[in-house]
């Protein structure tokens, strides 16, 4: 179910006042949206990762067998790094929907202005990480309800072969997940059985052969009663932009962890079962910048070549074949020895102000030709004007950005 209110809508713009500059900005936002027909839509989503925790799948294509390797310890330094305190950001995302072109639908300013706080609260609220995301992201607006909860798809962000989904869930009588605790790392213990993806037969089309990624909760206005939910996905396999695709929200439970006395995880328990379900385009604009390729390096004691290397200000994607291959994983695709693979290895972005982060060694890969390719596709734990990133590297190999 969408939901959209008229009266709020028109009461909103007509408190809308906009400086000089403002009203520079958005007339070469729509005159730019003008020639690219791009307008922002409504769209009246399939199972993901479970809460503040990395999932690990397995996939066959033909002959080549892919699997997905995503770094548990990855997903808790993710966790630590985004818990942040959003300020409501003036410059509201995609700003030409206000005044939607073409056909297209119009979002009220508390729409853009929830999207853009939702996407400030992951990845950063700085005024160059403002006009960023105000680039990069886009207001969805989506929502459905089930059993007295509603969840609404806030936001979307993205690069190549990644993207990142903000939802707000809440419950409608107006009061707080009481059941809830934090975790030592600041987000919150919720499980939401479901999530957002693409179809099978979308992910047959595009070439798509495994997919991963985080999940985890956190609060972006503890004032109000909701939580929001970040979905970090990465698409392995595909070279095809997913930009303009279909994304699935389906959820069937939200519940939470539970600890024993003694520190054992227990089953999780449910607060609520219903039928969650919504569908809305998969869109950003992909700043991806191609860096040099072809370049010999050597990780995890193996000879490897980059076939692709790619940074955005979200985060970087590289693809590299190494001379050997690897062995079967275990019977449950869980990689419980994954520093013996041949693709493991450092992947690591330094900053032109020195600092450096470790992007994760988890990885998609596939057998070819007696040869293995791999692909890490990773988030920063802010988003950076590409001006800002110095370098990337991988094994052995440091590859300049400038």
């Amino acid at each position: 179910m969408t939901t959209f209110d008229s009266d709020t809508y028109r009461t909103e713009l007509d408190q809308l006042c906009f400086s000089d500059e403002q009203k520079a900005r958005m007339a070469q936002r729509l005159k730019a949206a003008a020639r690219t027909n791009k307008v922002l839509e409504l769209h009246g989503t399939q199972s993901a990762t479970a809460s503040a925790r990395s999932d690990e799948h397995d996939s066959d294509r033909g002959d080549a067998r892919r699997t997905t390797r995503w770094s548990a310890s990855r997903a808790a330094r993710s966790q630590r790094a985004h818990r942040r305190s959003p300020h409501r950001i003036a410059a509201a995302i995609g700003i030409a929907a206000v005044l939607a072109l073409g056909g297209g639908t119009a979002y009220a300013t508390g729409t853009l202005a929830r999207a853009a706080d939702s996407l400030a609260a992951v990845f950063g609220a700085g005024p160059a990480q403002t006009e960023l995301i105000d680039q990069i992201g886009r207001p969805i607006g989506a929502s459905c309800t089930s059993n007295g909860i509603t969840i609404t798809a806030d936001a979307i962000i993205g690069m190549r072969n990644a993207y990142a989904v903000v939802y707000t869930i809440e419950k409608d009588d107006g009061t707080a997940f009481d059941e809830l605790t934090k975790n030592e790392n600041g987000t919150y213990n919720l499980v939401l059985d479901g999530g957002g993806s693409i179809n099978a037969l979308t992910a047959l089309r595009l070439g798509v052969d495994a997919s991963g990624g985080t999940r985890y909760t956190f609060d972006a206005d503890p004032a109000d009663n909701s939580l929001q939910i970040v979905e970090m996905t990465r698409i392995g396999g595909s070279d095809v932009p997913l930009v303009g695709e279909t994304l699935h929200f389906n959820a069937t439970e939200i519940g939470f962890t539970r600890v024993g006395e003694d520190g054992r995880d227990l089953p999780s328990q449910a607060i609520v079962t219903g039928d969650w379900n919504m569908s809305f385009k998969i869109d950003y604009e992909d700043l991806s910048v191609d860096l040099p390729v072809g370049q010999t390096f050597t990780i995890n004691g193996n000879s490897a070549v980059v076939d692709e290397l790619a940074v955005s200000p979200l985060g970087a994607t590289i693809t590299y074949t190494v001379d050997a291959t690897d062995g079967a994983s275990g019977p449950t695709g869980l990689e419980t020895d994954a520093e013996k693979r041949v693709g493991h290895g450092n992947f690591t972005v330094t900053f032109t102000d020195g600092a450096t982060q470790e992007l994760g060694s988890g990885y998609t890969s596939w057998q070819q030709d007696g040869k293995t390719v791999v692909q890490k596709t990773w988030f920063f734990d802010q988003i950076h004007d590409i001006a800002d990133i110095a370098s990337i590297t991988v094994g052995d190999l440091t590859v300049p950005v400038q």
